[in-house]
Parts: structure tokens; C-alpha cells; sequence
């Protein structure tokens, strides 16, 4: 199915009036970006170095999730344990990440959006950013900015940013066509890091934990796209890294600050293999097969981005050179995509469907 994106300008106005309907524009659009940027950087910067406990919901597709978290900060580095209250009984457990030793990868999966203050002139020639009047929540005061993409590539966000700390309150996730794809809402949260639950491991809990080494990103990393080309990403989407691994094969991530989607491409291992699209909340995953000098390929793109732009994204890849040999995967690869959600590091299953 051949994609026709609309002219650019008149999508530009179609979101602004889809967005204004789902929140009035009563607030001002905003023209100091600095105060924006400021304030978004202290966001990021709240959520890697300060202590915090407390009590959150994550509603994704009808379905809702209660969590429970602590996150603290040690002799540099970040310590966070977060435990599934409903279903099954989970916990994820990562500890040991320095907080001044982040690749652009792990800063961009770690955090909702880190690394604002440094770009984001540029983020404005692709969103809208509006301030709304003021809303609580956890018995706390927030200032509310409403992000409206200025295209058909890239969804839109509300953040509540708790006045006195930074740290996000609320977050949801929204289409172009005004659906709220996930939420996240904190219903208590406190400024310490009190984790003496943690200890306390029932038999049929399922924990996994991750350890980082201090300052040893991949290998690869910020080294170009190896044998591949991606020759169409949305405007703004720059190249975040890159490494090749026996289990996924060659991976590359791409952001543009506010987003993130990986490409992996790996040879194909079945006669017959999933295509399609599966999603979860904002993160899609949509794979194809494709040929390389007369070899099948499957391509997956994962991200937090529509499924069309998945689709486009992954019809462009090519092949630069033969593949090389691919390394083993480090240990803590697995875990390194993110702890609420499937991010763009670690490729769900797809499902035979359509994009819709």
C-alpha cells in the first residue's frame, strides 16, 4: 500500500483544529520558547536525579495497570524498583546506572524526554507547544503543556509537571485523530526513597533485574547505521545509535527528542514469518519482509510512532554492504528498553493485520 502524506502546510492546520477540540486553546500559544525548553529540562533532569516514591496508573487500550515505584539516587548513580500491583505479580529491578553516563539511546529510553534543554529549537519546527491553566493531581500543584505535532508523523503529548520538583505527574500519548493512546497518572507520589519493601519477594513473583557497567556503551554506538540505510525517517528523526546482536541483529535507533523508534534488520530465520502490526498503548511494531542480494530480510520497526510511519520507515531500508557477523549480546541488552512500557529497544511479536 503506497502512502500519500498530505501537503504540508494544510496538515499543519488540520492537527492544530483536531487538537484544539480535544483541549480548547483558552491558554496561550506559547512565545518564549525558552521558558518551554527551561522547563522541560528540568523535567528530565528531575526524573534521573531526584529521590521518589509513590503509587501510579497506566491505562493503554481499554486495559489499566496499577504500579508502584521508588527511585533513588546513590553516590551518583540511579537505583529504581518497580512492582505490578494487578495481574500477574511482577517486579523490575535496575540498579547501578550512573546518572552523568548515559548514551543517547539509554537517555532516551530511560526517561519520558531527556535531553530537551539542548535541542529544543529544533523541536520546535516539528510541535506546537501550548501552556494550559494549571491542574493537581496527587494532591499537587502542575503546569500543564500541551505538545501538538505539526505533521501526520509523530503523535502529541500532555505533560503535568509537578510545580515544585519538575518530576511528570501525568502523561498521555495522542493520536491525530484525537484518541488517547496511553495515560500515565501518578495518584501518590513522595519526595524519598524508602525502599524497604523491596526485600520483601513473594516465591511466585517474577523479578528481573539489570546491571549496568559504569561508562561502556556498545559497541557501535553513535558510529553510523553499519551495513544499512534508512533512506526516509520523518523530518527532525536523527540516527541515536547503533549495534549488531546475535539474538535481534542489526539494530539503529533514531530520535527526535520527544520520540524514538529502532529499525532491526536481521536475515529471515523461517519459511514463513509474521507480518504485519502489533501495538500496545503508543508503541507499535510493524514488520515486513524484504530482499538483500537475493536473501530474505525481516525488517522491524518499533517506536512510538504512528503505524504508518512504521510502514514507510521500514519500505525504505536498503543494503549498503554485506552483513557482517553479528556479536553476542550483552547481558544487560535485554532490559535496557525501559521498565512501563515496550520502548523502542525491544521488538514485540507482530500480528498479521493491516495498518490501519
Amino acid at each position: 500500500m503506497q502512502l500519500k502524506p498530505c501537503a504540508r502546510r494544510p496538515c499543519a492546520v488540520l492537527f492544530v483544529l483536531l487538537w484544539s477540540a480535544v483541549f480548547p486553546l483558552s491558554v496561550q500559544a506559547t512565545e518564549a520558547p525558552e521558558k518551554v525548553a527551561r522547563l522541560l529540562g528540568q523535567m528530565s533532569t528531575a526524573l534521573r536525579e531526584r529521590d521518589y516514591r509513590g503509587l501510579f496508573t497506566y491505562e493503554f487500550g481499554g486495559a489499566l495497570q496499577t504500579l508502584r515505584i521508588t527511585h533513588r539516587v546513590e553516590d551518583g548513580a540511579e537505583y529504581e524498583h518497580l512492582e505490578y500491583l494487578n495481574g500477574p505479580s511482577r517486579r523490575i529491578e535496575r540498579n547501578g546506572t550512573h546518572v552523568s553516563c548515559l548514551s543517547p539511546a539509554d537517555q532516551v529510553l530511560r526517561g519520558l524526554l531527556p535531553g530537551l534543554d539542548s535541542s529544543f529549537h529544533g523541536l520546535t519546527q516539528h510541535y506546537h507547544f501550548y501552556f494550559r491553566d494549571d491542574e493537581r493531581i496527587a494532591g499537587r500543584l502542575a503546569s500543564v503543556v500541551q505538545i501538538v505535532p505539526r505533521d501526520e508523523y509523530r503523535y502529541g503529548y500532555s505533560l503535568s509537571i509537578d510545580k515544585e520538583t519538575a518530576l511528570p505527574l501525568a502523561v498521555m500519548t495522542i493520536s491525530s485523530s484525537r484518541r488517547v493512546l496511553e495515560r500515565l497518572q501518578f495518584a501518590n507520589i513522595e519526595l524519598e526513597a524508602d525502599d524497604s519493601w523491596v526485600g520483601i519477594v513473594d516465591s511466585s513473583t517474577l523479578v528481573k533485574r539489570a546491571e549496568w557497567p559504569a561508562c561502556q556503551p556498545l559497541e557501535g554506538t553513535m558510529a553510523g547505521l553499519g551495513p544499512w540505510s534508512v533512506s526516509w525517517v520523518p523530518s527532525g528523526f536523527l540516527p541515536a545509535g547503533s549495534a549488531s546482536f546475535e539474538r535481534v541483529g542489526d539494530v539503529m535507533l533514531y530520535t527526535d527528542g520527544l520520540s524514538a523508534f529502532s529499525v532491526f534488520v536481521r536475515p529471515l530465520e523461517k519459511a514463513v514469518a509474521a507480518q504485519g502490526k502489533a501495538q500496545r498503548g503508543a508503541t507499535v511494531a510493524y514488520m515486513q519482509q524484504q530482499m538483500f542480494d537475493a536473501v530474505p530480510h525481516t525488517i522491524t520497526v518499533v517506536g512510538e510512532i504512528p503505524a504508518r510511519t512504521a510502514q514507510r520507515i521500514a519500505a525504505s531500508v536498503r543494503a549498503l554492504k554485506p552483513t557482517p557477523p553479528t556479536v553476542p549480546e550483552p547481558a544487560a541488552a535485554e532490559e535496557s528498553s525501559g521498565t512501563t512500557i515496550p520502548a523502542a529497544g525491544a521488538a514485540p511479536e507482530a500480528q498479521t493485520g493491516q495498518v490501519e
